[in-house]
């Protein structure tokens, strides 16, 4: 086992209050997950809240999760604040919509509130290894300590969305598109999601991992029964056991990559020190659907031969947004969100069969961050592979 963080992985079949509630326990009593909790302190909950969908849909932190840790937490004496930054306007009225939708406004009472502070900061991080300078929301600096409720998804950039990821929203609204801007590159992007991490430092994180999402994740995917939650008081040896569970590995999950090349992060699952009543083999998914046919290639290895290697593997695994012309609406929100002006909106028939605007994409422009696929509303856009990386998927 290596010198990282020790994973609690607990079986959770259903989101009746009292299951979770006691594999939450029982979860957190095997990695001293409450010990950080004093009397008065306030502590923000970083849920991801990336749309406004019903909690059925497994695209966000399902609220019967997040009310037992409001519970656990307030009987200990600390206040609460449910928090994060999707995709869209950073404003109170938007995440009021959020809110709603989600699930989360019965939460609320004496000791639980919803973020209403919409200021954002500025933020210095020399440490850094991407971001250095960057933009964050100002509810975070009010709490004494932050836990992080992820989702396990899929994500066509970096291959799986959980509690690396989930930091992300600390970036208010639009300025994410400015950030994808920034940094197109997908072991830059992964890095800046590892420094977001290294910069907050939550004390606790909790995989929602009951009900997950494959396919078009991470909000257009299908839901997927899983049926554990785990948690850890680091992200990296979590984040491995979750891709471990769904049936991937650092190579397919670029901010492990990115955790393990700057040592804070295992290689593969055999350096994880996993905790409970089952282990990861027990409740693997080997035909869990991905969002891409994702391979890491710039995480290790020198050389020559390497170089080559890795840039084989790119042409074979390479994918893109499309979209199905069928499917769409013409409701301008990945031509809205495109960070990089790739999106123009042409004639052509529509879902309705009638003529209408659908999304066309300039390639030349196009830096493949996916942001039209993460905020379709419905689906309409895909994520494409190329031809030989559906042939090898094919043989595979």
């Amino acid at each position: 086992m290596g010198s990282f963080e020790p994973v609690s992985l607990l079986k959770c079949e259903t989101y009746e209050y009292s299951e979770v509630r006691k594999a939450l326990e029982k979860s957190l009593s095997f990695i001293h997950g409450l010990d950080f909790v004093r009397e008065g302190m306030k502590v923000g909950i970083k849920a991801n809240l990336v749309t406004g969908m019903a909690p059925e849909k497994a695209v966000t932190t399902h609220p019967i999760l997040i009310k037992v840790v409001c519970d656990m937490l307030t009987e200990k004496g600390a206040s609460v604040v449910i928090g994060d930054s999707p995709g869209g306007l950073y404003t109170s009225a938007f995440l009021k919509g959020i809110y709603k939708n989600c699930g989360l406004l019965e939460l609320e009472g004496d000791k639980v509130k919803l973020n209403d502070d919409f200021s954002v900061k500025d933020a210095e991080f020399p440490e850094a290894v991407s971001i250095k300078n960057f933009i964050y929301t100002g509810w975070l600096d009010e709490c004494d300590a932050i836990v992080n409720i992820s989702k396990l998804k899929t994500h066509a950039m970096m291959g799986m969305s959980c509690a690396v990821k989930n930091m992300f929203g600390t970036i208010p609204g639009t300025t994410k598109l400015e950030y994808h801007m920034r940094f197109p590159v997908e072991k830059a992007f992964a890095n800046v999601m590892v420094d977001l991490n290294e910069f907050f430092k939550p004390v606790l994180y909790i995989v929602d991992g009951i009900d997950g999402m494959e396919g078009n994740g991470p909000t257009a995917g299908e839901k997927r029964h899983v049926g554990v939650l785990l948690s850890s008081k680091k992200p990296y040896a979590l984040d491995m056991v979750c891709a471990d569970i769904i049936g991937m590995t650092m190579n397919d999950v670029a901010t492990i990559g990115a955790a393990y090349e700057r040592g804070l992060g295992p290689k593969d699952i055999s350096e994880v020190e996993v905790l409970g009543d089952i282990t990861p083999a027990d409740v693997r998914i080997a035909d869990f659907k991905r969002a891409t046919e994702h391979q890491s290639i710039t995480f290790e290895g020198n050389g020559a031969f390497n170089a080559v290697k890795a840039f084989a593997f790119k042409i074979a695994f390479s994918s893109k947004p499309q979209v199905k012309k069928n499917e769409c609406i013409g409701c301008k929100k990945c031509f809205e969100t495109c960070p990089a002006s790739a999106i123009t909106m042409v004639s052509a028939a529509n879902k309705n069969g009638k003529n209408g605007k659908v999304p066309q994409i300039d390639r030349s422009k196009c830096i493949k961050c996916f942001c039209c696929q993460e905020f379709c509303p419905v689906g309409a856009m895909k994520v494409k592979n190329n031809a030989l990386g559906r042939l090898v998927k094919k043989i595979g």
